[in-house]
């Protein structure tokens, strides 16, 4: 008889319980048909279809089949443009499902609901998941898995529900945790959650329709926990923000559970008559309310301290009462051990032993385990219709509260503009002279900038110019080298070798001199024009140079990554030029003993790396000099829209590396 019927705003399930109480300190007509001229007079179709899947909500919970349906079906109709909202509505038409008594549905549309809310990252629908969240445990609890739905309280929905920044959704949650710790006399864990929830709808400044009574259950049930535990001093104060509040709803239902806490406040410390007025007005403000599952537990509270006092006929008709309006079978049971203990004490033993045989036979028939979790499912059936009609009530006022807002800040700005127009005509007029003298001073910088652009173009297109020339005139004296005066030496060798053969003691050198020359030739023209670059193409041209500047001090390896390029033959020239002179320089500088080129190309970008073990160089001082051979590299780069970086330490090595747009 210890178990916590606390009206938590988040239980859907609970909404076909067999009563329906729902929290107010004053009556919520009124808003609640603003908010149905409100979803008709909207033009939104998106905030039309929001607002008529909570007022189906509502209409479910007060048993309004009519307009329930009439909402979900506007609702449904209206959400086919907005896919949050068509994700939403799984949630909302998931009470279909539990209307029927078809849980299972209601549980897999409830999973299909998180799913499809996971993907969004709005309050909104962080709000939302963790509702279906706790719906979802509510439904484990029905299974005798009241640890799954602990579970899902700390480690999902409470940390989802933060993401919200919905603090009395957060102390809702908190306070559903602390609820659960309570049915197990778990109480100082149910003090951590309860004070929590408190700290959190204290900090609440977000205006909504049930935010009054999730306070003042917060701090009812917090009360209740802290007499458990005897701190009543703590219990006092909370009590007491309560009553300040209370004092001026007498008729509110909210009185149904506060004179149940302040009345064991009282009966803890044996202050039987001052209990016994507080379950008196408890009673009576239940009765009025009609709030079946409060006056039950004031009863049986007044019943307890009557027996103390003794007062046996006032406590068997406390108990008999009980027995007579209780519909659950396991709380029949217990009443029966209660009032066999007033026969007993009245001496009415055979009564005493009929209402104890009562008792055992029930109690034989019923599994402890079984009996715990089906007070738990019967309790949670109960609280249906006030959690659901509070979570639609607590969203729209925000939705209207937030119109509100708009529509206040619009008018306060409207007013401000017209305040300041002849401030800001003047503040215009005065800004635009500054803005002229700017304007002038930034197009001088502008026009100057642009001149500093086409002279350096003007100058990489003479230095492009200057490449493809030398590039052809190299061709040209290549060509012109090869083919003549390379024939006519051949020719004079062939001439040569015939008087050799008649007069080989007079000219013993001159074949010796001539194949030196036509080799000297075939290098000349091989620096200017490499043949195979020509005909075999880069690859084999870069091995070739490689090979033919490798001596006896210095090894030159080439890498050659790339196994089909469409590179044109003009920019392979650029490249093979590149390459060429990072090598001379290595040699003819670095006095290097090894030397790495790297090529590689990944789709338009061809990559170039040289790196050789030589002295070194200060690329900084070498820049301000730029050589012939630094100036050649950086125009050829240019040329092909690329990028240079050199990098070289001292007694270490340079590394040169390349990008080129090809």
């Amino acid at each position: 008889m210890k178990k916590i019927h606390a009206l938590l705003l988040f239980l859907s399930f609970s909404a076909f319980s067999y009563s329906q109480v729902i929290l107010s300190l004053d009556d919520d007509t009124a808003y609640i048909d603003s908010i149905v001229n409100y979803t008709k007079n909207v033009k939104s179709d998106s905030i039309k279809s929001l607002n008529s899947f909570r007022l189906a909500k509502l209409f479910l919970m007060v048993q309004d089949v009519k307009s329930y349906k009439e909402y979900l079906e506007q609702a449904n109709r209206l959400k086919t443009k907005f896919p949050f909202i068509k994700d939403a509505a799984l949630y909302y038409n998931a009470y279909s499902f539990a209307e029927k008594g078809d849980l299972e549905g209601y549980e897999k549309a409830l999973l299909e609901a998180n799913e499809k809310l996971k993907k969004y990252r709005y309050k909104e629908a962080y709000r939302l998941r963790a509702i279906v969240l706790q719906n979802y445990g509510i439904l484990q609890q029905h299974k005798n898995k009241e640890n799954a739905y602990m579970r899902l309280l700390v480690n999902e929905a409470i940390p989802i529900a933060k993401k919200s920044g919905d603090y009395e959704l957060i102390s809702g949650l908190s306070k559903a945790v602390a609820i659960i710790f309570m049915n197990n006399n778990e109480r100082e864990k149910a003090a951590e959650y309860l004070d929590q929830a408190q700290k959190y709808i204290e900090s609440t400044t977000k205006k909504s329709a049930t935010l009054a009574e999730s306070k003042m259950e917060t701090y009812i049930i917090n009360a209740e926990n802290l007499v458990e535990l005897k701190h009543f001093y703590d219990a006092k104060s909370i009590l007491d923000k309560a009553f300040e509040i209370l004092k001026d709803y007498p008729e509110s239902n909210l009185n149904d559970s506060y004179f149940y806490s302040e009345g064991i406040y009282y009966a803890k410390q044996n202050k039987h008559t001052e209990a016994l007025m507080s379950f008196d007005k408890g009673i009576k403000s239940s009765a009025r309310h009609n709030n079946l599952v409060a006056l039950n537990r004031l009863k049986f509270a007044e019943y307890e301290v009557l027996f103390k006092l003794k007062n046996y006929d006032r406590a068997k008709s406390n108990i008999e009462y009980l027995i007579t309006n209780t519909p659950f079978i396991v709380d029949k049971k217990n009443y029966y051990k209660e009032l066999s203990k007033v026969y007993n004490a009245t001496k009415e033993y055979s009564k005493a032993y009929y209402y104890s045989n009562k008792y055992n036979v029930i109690n034989d028939s019923l599994n402890d385990a079984k009996l715990k979790n089906e007070i738990v499912e019967l309790e949670a059936k109960y609280k249906k219709a006030e959690s659901e009609k509070k979570i639609s009530l607590l969203q729209s006022e925000n939705e209207k509260a937030v119109l509100q807002v708009n529509n206040n800040r619009l008018n306060s700005m409207l007013f401000a503009v017209l305040s300041f127009l002849l401030f800001l005509t003047v503040l215009f007029l005065w800004s635009w002279n500054n803005y002229q003298k700017k304007l002038s001073f930034q197009k001088e910088v502008n026009h100057k900038q642009e001149l500093d652009v086409l002279e350096n173009e003007k100058k990489l297109s003479i230095s492009n110019a200057l490449i493809q020339g030398e590039e052809i005139e190299r061709k040209r004296i290549a060509r012109d080298l090869h083919d003549g005066l390379g024939s006519m030496l051949s020719g004079l060798k062939m001439h040569l070798n015939l008087a050799d053969r008649e007069n080989k003691e007079n000219n013993p050198n001159i074949n010796e001199m001539l194949n030196d020359s036509i080799k000297e030739l075939r290098n000349i023209s091989q620096n200017l024009m490499p043949e195979s670059l020509m005909k075999l193409g880069l690859e084999h041209a870069l091995k070739d140079l490689c090979a033919s500047y490798s001596n006896s001090e210095t090894v030159i390896e080439l890498q050659y990554l790339i196994k089909k390029t469409s590179v044109p033959e003009h920019f392979k020239v650029t490249i093979f030029r590149i390459i060429q002179e990072l090598l001379n320089n290595s040699l003819k500088y670095a006095k290097a003993t090894q030397i790495l080129v790297s090529c590689s190309q990944n789709k338009d970008v061809y990559f170039i790396t040289v790196e050789d073990n030589g002295i070194g160089f200060n690329v900084e001082h070498a820049q301000k000099r730029e050589g012939m051979g630094l100036r050649n590299i950086k125009n050829r780069v240019a040329f092909l829209n690329g990028k240079l970086e050199i990098d070289s330490v001292i007694n270490k090595g340079t590394s040169t590396y390349i990008e080129l747009k090809v």
